[in-house]
């Protein structure tokens, strides 16, 4: 009965192994396409039709619309 018990012990810890194993690699899997795909929903769409990263601030210098560029500070 002990023998038993301990060769359960030791199925449950592999297959415990395996199951950290597989997810150690699909959450390795998921970060790596990640960061090698583009990331949509920090795109902008610029009016026409094509997409620009941003994230809907202007940055210093940059003109904005209904401005000319003489007002900008330089």
């Amino acid at each position: 009965m002990e023998q038993s018990k301990q060769n359960l012990i030791k199925i449950l810890l592999i297959v415990n192994l395996v199951i950290s194993t597989c997810a150690a690699i699909g959450v390795g899997y998921i970060a790596y396409k990640q960061n090698t795909s583009p990331n949509f929903s920090e795109m902008e769409p610029r009016g026409d039709g094509r997409m620009f990263p941003g994230n809907g601030q202007f940055q210093p210098g940059q003109f904005q619309p209904g401005q000319d560029q003489s007002d900008q500070t330089q």
